[in-house]
């Protein structure tokens, strides 16, 4: 088998180096895109509003109350805080027995509700409390909308500078992959010529240097998945507590898109190396 030249495999080698690190790159932008969604999905899924039912209610309104809680289109866990219970536990807090100085249950019948993800905005989150507020026996619902809106402000106005910097630093990533692919494809200039004078027409000429175009960029895709799936190996040691989950789901995710795009890249910047020597006149070509 005829060894490759140690100038080609240089060549190689650089822009397999050069594609991985362009592929790190990308790839991290992409996780840093996925924890922050997977952080704003979990913000919504922890909003929770607070029911408050009218005392001495009768115990068939205050069921039939409940029932209409629980089964709303919009809430996915409801809890009911028993007034008696509650009391107690507050009792146990203040280290106080208020309720025999006062003679009765101060605290109302409750219910924590848990509010389904989609329906955990600023927006949507004061037509469920119309709606409960609207259901016999219910006397207040009372959640943080406030604070709900800081956040969603605050997520707002991070989102548009970190989707600028993400397309500088891909278009950054898109110049330097394509000039590493130049690299390879500058090596091997002299051999595009010597097919275009034995009449190889552009398509087959194209045609080996794409599979290799194809193979540099799966590789290198494999190397940046490795590298960092390592990293956040190492991250997730040294900080349990980060957010960040090693799924196999997200492992294929990472995979399937370091790979098609290192793949997809690696044909793009091919054949637009290529057709540039295809048309480079001869004395140019040096």
């Amino acid at each position: 088998m005829e060894k490759m030249p140690a100038s080609q495999a240089t060549t190689t080698l650089t822009t397999i180096v050069g594609m991985t690190l362009t592929l790190v790159l990308v790839g991290m932008l992409a996780v840093v895109a996925m924890l922050g969604s997977r952080w704003e999905k979990q913000l919504r899924q922890e909003v929770r509003i607070q029911v408050y039912f009218q005392r001495d209610l009768d115990n068939a309104i205050l069921k039939t109350a409940l029932a209409s809680v629980e089964s709303d289109v919009s809430v996915e866990e409801a809890k009911y805080l028993d007034p008696k219970s509650e009391a107690e536990k507050l009792e146990e807090t203040l280290g106080e027995d208020f309720i025999d100085f006062l003679g009765y249950v101060p605290l109302p019948p409750a219910m924590d509700v848990k509010v389904r993800g989609e329906w955990g905005t600023s927006d949507k989150l004061p037509a469920l409390a119309d709606r409960i507020n609207d259901i016999p026996g219910v006397s207040e619902v009372v959640w943080q909308n406030n604070l709900l809106a800081k956040i969603e402000k605050t997520i707002l106005k991070l989102f548009y500078p970190l989707v600028s910097f993400a397309g500088i630093c891909f278009l950054i990533a898109l110049a330097l992959m394509n000039n590493t692919v130049r690299l390879t494809v500058y090596a091997r200039r002299f051999l595009i010529r010597n097919m275009q004078l034995v009449g190889a027409k552009p398509s087959f000429i194209r045609r080996p240097f794409i599979k290799q175009g194809v193979l540099l960029g799966v590789t290198s895709g494999f190397l940046s998945l490795a590298l960092i799936m390592g990293g956040l190996t190492l991250l997730k040691s040294y900080s349990p507590e980060a957010s960040i989950s090693l799924t196999t789901e997200f492992i294929g995710v990472m995979t399937a898109g370091l790979t098609l795009t290192g793949g997809l890249l690696g044909i793009v910047s091919t054949t637009l190396a290529v057709n540039r020597y295809l048309r480079l006149d001869l004395g140019r070509i040096h």
